[in-house]
Parts: structure tokens; C-alpha cells; sequence
């Protein structure tokens, strides 16, 4: 971009050379250009300005004079004006000089406002600095000035979707696979893999993302789509698969993440199939290739939390702190630090842990679980009474707190309310003997009212833990938070994306067309 630049400046040195003495009208307006040029995008476009006109300018002055051919000139060049603007914004753009950029595409848009070029040149700096909303506004211009360009529906429709605009980014990729020459386009299919996973459309985002690996088994995106693949089948339950996915980018990883970030995911689905051996041996896989991984000492201390053969609190709380130490802005680490200070009963330390974690989780039915068990241990039956409350707040379904609720109103001497609590427990969880077993002591004391309520067998346990990690998050930075996904409108599954050329249907596309 130096060189191209330098060459610009050179021409602009030269220009004068080639106009002739005496100014024409067109002599004058090149200069005016040059000069606006120079105030608003420096030196690098006043050069490129002056060049053009210099050389369109020359020309205007050897053509016989005459106003057909004045005007013509004139129109020449405002035209090379514009394709010079055009370029010193594409340049600036890959020169990383946003502003530049931007003050070039705009000079550029003065002179043709439905120039396609500089619409989709705007747009693409507005995403370089993650402003969606004027990103899609420039593209929106652009399908107006042509409602058939299928590329530009694409651009949209990826905006769309990095703004989490997913209905009109779901419309938009319709008009493109409508709009474009060839809809087996492997970087358009890549963002409706995208678009379905954000979703939770899984049998859809497969399909897409095995198709583009079909179309370009080559594409530099490869480890990225086998990364997403890899979660999608770990989602749906297809673990071999999902190993299949992880093994092949083991060892070059898609950007940002690491090997032991895969190491972290091939864990956690030995993990779910209960294969806590070949868990942990994962785990420390990965810790010999980052021992300060965060997330792999957290899971690490989970299964020697609960798992019988590797069962270790000092070794569990000892790496939760150094996970805790390198984030402390993990909730989970605190959580779990907590479970292990309550099984240890440093109930004081597990409430500074809890209490750690409620100021970064506030809204997990989870934490709020273990703080009623908390309370409850040490005899503090209201706030235990209303930690299970905000549990089952933000998740009524959840068999462990019905059961704890159940147990706290039999300490209080409840039995109406503990046997209704038992009924909630088994309607979610009708295989637990425990439960079972709480309720039938409840219905036979409620229905004769002169029984004694006695203590609970032993064997019963008095609280139930809450599982906390059922399934692991996409692990690596610059993910998608769980919430968002969460939040995110759901297409409908009988509904996918076509990849035939019929006219899709009107509305929620945001632009023309």
C-alpha cells in the first residue's frame, strides 16, 4: 500500500507538467477537487485527487473546446474522482486507518450515493469495529441501489448475525442463496451453520457445516466448523463422533484456542459417559500442556470431589484455589471451592465462597441451592427458606431443591407442606428411591394426624447437592455467552434454511428487495 501510495504522490508531482498554461473550466474544477480533497483526507488523498484530475484535466485541455464535450469531460472526470476515492478508502481500510477510510468512501458517496462500491466499502469498516447497526445501514443502501446482489445480501445477513439479529439474519440469508449465481457458496453456508447453532438448531447447523466441508474440503475455516461440530455432536449425545472432531484438531487448534482447551473438551464427554478415568487422564493431558488452565484445574477438582476412586477434598480445594487465583472472576470455581468448605464444614470460609460466586452468578438456581444447604447445616431456617425460594425462582425444575425444601418444613414441622414439596421432587426425579421414600413417610403421617413425626432414617440423606456441571460450555475465549444463545429467537426445526433458488418470502430482511 506504501508503494501504491507513492505512486499517487508522484503523479500529483507530475500533474501540473501536463496542463497547458491557459486554465480551462474543467482545469478548474479538477483543482477544486484537489483542494477538497487535500482539506478532508490529507495529504495521501489530495495526491490522489490531483493526480486524476490532473490527467483527466490534460485531456479536457488538448479536446476542442465546445460544451457537449466540456460537459462530457466534466463528467469523466467526477468519475475518476470517484474510483480514486473509492481506492484510497480501500487502501486506507488495509492500512488499518478506519477514519481515513471512512472520510474517503464518504467523499466517494458525495459524488455517486448509490455507489455500491463505497456502501459495501463503509460497511465493511463499520464491522472492523464491531458496529453492527451502521454496518447493516450501509448494506441496506446497497440492496436498494441493486436488490438482486446476492453478495450483498450475504454481508447482510453475516451482520445480522454478528449483531445478534438472528430472525433477520435467518430472512436475509434466504434472499442470498435466492439472489446468488451459485448457492453452493461454502462461506454463506458457513454463516447459517452459524446462524442455526446460535439457535440451538443443531440437526440443521450439522448439515450445514458438513456441507461446507463437502463443497471446500480445503477451507481454511476446517478447524473451526470440526471445533463446532465437534460441540454439536457433544450436545446431541453423538460422543464418538464428537471425539472424532476434537482428535483431528488436537494438534493445530482453530485460533484463539489451545490444545488444552481440547484437551478440556475431550474430558468432559469421558466425563458424561461416566468414563471419570479416562476423564481426569484428559484433564491432566491438558495441564501438562497449559498447568495454569483455569477451567482444566476446575474440572480436575470436580472429579475428585465426587468420584470415589480419585475422591480428595485437600486436593480438590487445593486446585480450585490456584484456578481461582488465575480467575477470579469465575463463578464456578467459587462454587465449587464452596461445596468442598461445606463438606470440610468451614462453613464460614464456604459462605465468603458463596458469597464470591453471587456476585459474579447472581441468577443460578444452583448457587442458590447449595447456600440454602448452607444455611440449613447451621441452623438458619429462614435464609435457608429463602435461598431454596430463589432457587426455584430462576428454576422451578429442579429435583434436589424440592427435596431440601422438603426436609426444611419436616425440621419445622411442617408435614403438609414437606409432603407437597416431596410430590414436586418425584414428578421431576421419579426414580429416586429417596424421594420416594420421604414422601410415603408424609402422606401417612398427613393422613393420620396423631402420628408422631419422627426423625428420618439415617439412610435418608437430609439435603441433596445440586449437580453443577451437567454440560460444559463452548470452551475458549471470544465464544458466545450461554445467555445470549439463550435469549436468541429459535427457528423452527421443520423450517431450514433452502438451498434452492425460489423466491423467498417478504419482511424482517431490512432491506429492499
Amino acid at each position: 500500500p506504501k508503494t501504491l501510495l507513492g505512486k499517487l504522490r508522484w503523479r500529483a508531482s507530475m500533474a501540473p507538467k501536463l496542463v497547458p498554461k491557459q486554465q480551462t473550466q474543467t482545469q478548474t474544477a479538477a483543482a477544486s477537487t484537489a483542494a477538497v480533497a487535500g482539506g478532508a483526507g490529507g495529504g495521501t488523498a489530495a495526491a490522489a485527487a490531483a493526480a486524476v484530475a490532473g490527467g483527466s484535466a490534460g485531456g479536457a485541455g488538448a479536446a476542442t473546446a465546445g460544451g457537449g464535450q466540456q460537459n462530457q469531460l466534466v463528467g469523466r472526470l467526477g468519475s475518476a474522482v470517484e474510483a480514486a476515492w473509492i481506492k484510497i478508502g480501500a487502501l486506507s481500510d488495509l492500512m488499518e486507518d478506519a477514519d481515513k477510510a471512512v472520510a474517503a468512501y464518504e467523499f466517494a458517496l458525495r459524488h455517486n450515493p448509490f455507489n455500491i462500491q463505497s456502501l459495501t466499502g463503509m460497511a465493511q469498516v463499520f464491522r472492523k469495529k464491531e458496529n453492527w447497526a451502521k454496518a447493516s445501514e450501509f448494506l441496506q443502501r446497497a440492496i436498494k441501489a441493486d436488490p438482486n446482489n446476492g453478495e450483498t445480501w450475504a454481508s447482510l445477513a453475516y451482520t445480522y448475525l454478528l449483531g445478534d439479529d438472528l430472525q433477520n439474519a435467518y430472512t436475509a440469508y434466504q434472499h442470498a442463496l435466492f439472489h446468488l449465481p451459485n448457492p453452493r457458496d461454502s462461506q454463506v453456508w458457513y454463516g447459517i451453520g452459524l446462524l442455526y447453532e446460535r439457535c440451538g438448531s443443531y440437526e440443521h447447523a450439522e448439515e450445514a457445516f458438513s456441507g461446507v466441508l463437502k463443497m471446500d474440503p480445503n477451507s481454511e475455516k476446517k478447524p473451526e466448523i470440526l471445533f463446532r461440530l465437534g460441540n454439536i455432536y457433544k450436545q446431541t449425545q453423538k460422543y464418538q463422533q464428537s471425539l472424532e472432531c476434537f482428535s483431528m484438531i488436537l494438534s493445530a487448534p482453530p485460533s484463539p484456542r489451545t490444545p488444552a482447551d481440547i484437551w478440556l473438551q475431550i474430558g468432559h464427554i469421558y466425563e458424561q459417559q461416566r468414563d471419570f478415568d479416562k476423564a481426569l487422564e484428559a484433564y491432566q493431558n491438558g495441564l501438562k500442556d497449559s498447568p495454569k488452565h483455569s477451567k482444566l484445574l476446575q474440572h480436575s477438582a470436580w472429579l475428585r470431589l465426587i468420584h470415589p476412586t480419585f475422591h480428595s477434598i485437600g486436593v480438590a480445594m487445593s486446585l480450585l484455589s490456584q484456578a481461582s487465583d488465575l480467575d477470579p472472576t469465575d463463578a464456578q470455581t467459587w462454587y465449587l471451592l464452596g461445596r468442598c468448605q461445606v463438606t470440610t464444614r468451614e462453613y464460614s470460609k464456604a459462605h465468603y465462597s458463596y458469597q464470591q460466586a453471587v456476585y459474579r452468578d447472581e441468577r443460578n438456581p444452583t448457587l442458590w441451592c447449595s447456600i440454602g444447604v448452607l444455611y440449613y447445616n447451621i441452623g438458619q431456617y429462614k435464609e435457608a427458606l429463602d435461598a431454596y425460594s430463589k432457587a426455584i425462582r430462576f428454576n422451578p425444575y429442579m429435583s434436589a431443591v424440592w427435596y431440601n425444601l422438603g426436609t426444611l418444613y419436616e425440621s419445622c414441622k411442617q408435614p403438609p407442606d414437606a409432603k407437597d414439596a416431596y410430590q414436586h421432587a418425584l414428578e421431576l426425579e421419579g426414580d429416586n428411591a429417596h424421594i420416594r421414600e420421604r414422601l410415603l413417610r408424609m402422606q401417612r403421617i398427613t393422613e393420620n394426624p396423631g402420628m408422631p413425626l419422627e426423625d428420618a432414617p439415617p439412610s435418608l440423606p437430609s439435603v441433596l447437592e445440586p449437580v453443577p456441571i451437567l454440560a460444559l460450555q463452548q470452551a475458549g475465549p471470544q465464544e458466545a455467552s450461554a445467555a445470549a444463545a439463550l435469549a436468541a429467537p429459535s427457528l423452527p426445526p421443520s423450517n431450514p434454511i433452502p438451498a434452492t433458488t425460489s423466491k423467498p418470502t417478504e419482511g424482517g430482511g431490512g432491506g429492499g428487495g
